[in-house]
């Protein structure tokens, strides 16, 4: 019984989270919740406290999720840079169409919370910290793998990355320039190479 709740908390939260990430928060109001996620008002408040309540642990897990796809990459190439490319085409070219917005959904959480809701606003930041340490690890990785130069830290590496990847994803919201995907992921990659 307890597996079937959690699966079945783990799937509302995956719901919420699509719709979250495609409208934001304040654009979803309960009644899109209750149809997204098939749960009356009052059964939303019970398990999670709050429409908030529920953002919160649609961001949370929407973090894990890009780190267990990264994770899965990794495990199926033989560099740290092989797997982060992976990932990045992945992103970039494989589920854009899948995905609720061309943003990602910390990004998108980070300014949506810039002027308004502190506490939404903190844990955007807070997970976008934990989401960068996880990348500084990474390409610390990467360095003592003889993947990269040492004269940059790991954690100026995974800004790099940070921001390579965020201007790709909003460059290829555009139409007609799917085409340019891979020569310009292989750009980002060369110049992480270079740096």
């Amino acid at each position: 019984m307890a597996n079937k709740i959690k699966f079945e908390r783990e799937s509302v939260v995956r719901l919420a989270s699509q719709l979250f990430w495609q409208k934001g928060f304040h654009a979803t109001s309960t009644r899109d919740l209750q149809e997204a996620i098939n749960m009356r008002p009052g059964s939303i408040y019970s398990a999670f406290g709050s429409k908030e309540g529920l953002y919160s642990e649609s961001l949370k897990d929407y973090t894990l999720q890009m780190k267990a796809q990264i994770e899965g990459f990794l495990s199926n190439t033989d560099t740290v840079l092989e797997g982060l490319r992976a990932f990045v085409e992945n992103v970039i070219i494989e589920t854009k169409d899948c995905s609720p917005s061309a943003i990602c959904m910390l990004v998108k959480a980070n300014s949506e919370f810039a002027e308004k809701d502190a506490n939404l606003y903190e844990l955007s930041l807070n997970l976008a910290a934990q989401f960068e340490a996880y990348l500084t690890q990474l390409f610390e990785q990467a360095i003592n793998n003889g993947e990269l130069n040492s004269t940059m830290t790991a954690l100026e590496y995974a800004r790099f990355f940070q921001v390579q990847l965020t201007g790709l994803r909003g460059y290829f919201n555009r139409p007609g320039v799917t085409q340019l995907a891979q020569p310009m992921i292989e750009q980002m990659f060369l110049l992480i190479k270079k740096l």
